[in-house]
């Protein structure tokens, strides 16, 4: 408790000083870098009544910091249309439906308040107050540097077997239901994140954001510590032995690599001969991936019988909601599956067992949901992906890079959803709604000169091609891609 109670006041200390010293939007970097690195097991819980977590309590320091100072723009400014606004809320609405109707009443009222407001409020807020470029590049370099800081804790991890999570009492994360609750040593990593596969979905979405930065950097310094966030990151979501994000990463670096030109393909480019020569020069790397790969194909190993689960867990999820129309529309509840007892025919012994774990976030939500709540995700996602790849063929390149990023990053994420219960709770969850709140507001702010924000978005250099280049050298193209994405 008492180490709970230090990083808290500590935390909460310095968001406030830092918000009373440059602005609400100016700690919005630091707020990142908090939700991303601070672990869940730094908490404190009240029985089953509630948990207070130092990321809970950060989360209600930023929305009082909101409505108190943070609010300040202009009229105009704030009276703009809030993308995806109306799903979300539809969305929210369908969730409490759901909650009326599940099968565990507090427990899922519970989960809906939390999510409300830890991940929905988290968007309003971030989507309300950005108003220009160079906060939303800082958010993505605060995020960068906690995922870093997250890597030299996994290097620890690996090395001495001691993880961060060891300084608080032990917590047993939903995903570890059937693994006897801590992973040991010499396991896969897994840093400050509950489980592996959440820390490699985490990597999973900051490899390509440092690629993005790398095609921005200036100097020499700026490169070798961006390599070496790269290296760092690709090190350890290898060590995840997690196969859903690196094919998610796989599928990010390839549309990256075809749909962008300049720096980033050259750099792509040198991590495929990286790749290649690493695979040659450490055979036992290769001998790992190949392992892995015919391992999940096999029905009899443990990696074949994880990877067919996910298909009997669909198979007994549709069941479960096609025997009643209700249940078909809004499901069982949220939080509601690890009390239904859900059957199906494990592959690798024959028999009918009990589904100990949700390991898909999709099936989760279609459980949970119902087909429309399923349909809502779905449509959220989407609708943000549709909105970053509209601002990648309307705002003036290079800034419309970025929105490409943004793209290939909920793609990703949508992608891990198969394999993991990764949606609505987790580090890497906070990275998903902040991703979202992004994306949705950066090609109004690129092709507008960031709006409200025009001194600082004209601060930041372009790039083009090997040459650099200020927005006010080309007012004429920047208006016209302004006046082409309002008309979109």
């Amino acid at each position: 408790m008492a180490l709970f109670i230090v990083i808290t006041l500590i935390a909460v200390g310095i968001l406030v000083a830092t918000t009373l010293t440059v602005g609400f939007e100016g700690a919005l970097p630091f707020f990142a870098f908090l939700v991303i690195l601070l672990p869940g097991e730094s908490r404190i819980s009240f029985g089953d009544l509630f948990v207070v977590t130092s990321t809970r309590v950060i989360i209600a320091t930023m929305v009082v910091l909101f409505f108190a100072l943070g609010n300040q723009h202009p009229k105009s400014d704030r009276n703009n249309r809030l993308p995806l606004k109306y799903l979300l809320i539809l969305y929210v609405v369908w969730r409490f439906v759901s909650t009326l109707n599940s099968v565990v009443f507090m427990t899922s009222l519970r989960v809906v308040l939390d999510n409300t407001l830890e991940f929905y409020l988290l968007y309003y807020i971030l989507a309300r107050s950005i108003s220009n470029v160079k906060t939303i590049h800082k958010i993505l370099a605060a995020s960068i540097a906690a995922l870093v800081v997250c890597c030299a804790f996994g290097a620890v991890e690996r090395f001495t077997h001691w993880r961060v999570a060891d300084l608080f009492p032990v917590v047993l994360h939903r995903l570890e239901a059937g693994e006897g609750g801590r992973l040991g040593p010499g396991d896969r990593l897994r840093s400050t994140f509950p489980h592996p596969i959440l820390y490699a979905n985490a990597l999973a979405l900051g490899i390509p954001w440092v690629l993005y930065f790398l095609s921005l950097a200036k100097t020499a310094a700026q490169k070798i510590c961006l390599w070496g966030a790269l290296i760092m990151m690709t090190w350890n979501i290898y060590k995840t032995g997690s196969r859903g994000p690196w094919l998610a990463l796989a599928m990010s670096l390839v549309v990256l690599f075809f749909f962008l030109q300049g720096s980033i393909r050259k750099y792509l480019l040198v991590i495929a001969f990286l790749t290649v020569a690493t695979l040659i020069v450490r055979p036992g790397v290769l001998e790992t991936l190949t392992t892995t790969y015919h391992a999940t194909r096999d029905p009899d190993s443990l990696r074949g019988t994880s990877y067919q689960y996910r298909y009997e867990l669909m198979h007994a999820g549709v069941r479960a909601i096609s025997h009643n129309v209700g249940r078909a529309l809004w499901g069982f509840g949220p939080e509601s599956f690890y009390h239904l007892g859900l059957e199906a025919e494990v592959a690798l012994t024959g028999k009918t067992e009990e589904l100990e774990s949700c390991d898909s976030a999709w099936v989760e939500v279609m459980i949970e949901a119902g087909y429309v709540g399923l349909f809502l995700v779905a449509a959220l996602l989407m609708g943000a992906a549709l909105l970053s790849w509209k601002g990648f063929k309307t705002v003036p390149p290079p800034a419309n890079s970025l929105c490409l990023v943004f793209m290939v990053s909920i793609g990703a994420y949508a992608f891990m959803m198969l394999s993991v219960e990764d949606f609505g709770w987790g580090q890497q969850t906070f990275m998903l709604w902040m991703i979202l709140a992004m994306s949705v507001v950066y090609p109004r702010l690129a092709s507008s000169g960031a709006s409200l924000g025009k001194r600082s978005f004209q601060a930041l250099p372009e790039f083009e091609g090997n040459s650099l280049r200020r927005p006010s050298d080309r007012p004429n193209r920047a208006l016209a891609g302004a006046r082409h994405f309002e008309r979109g």
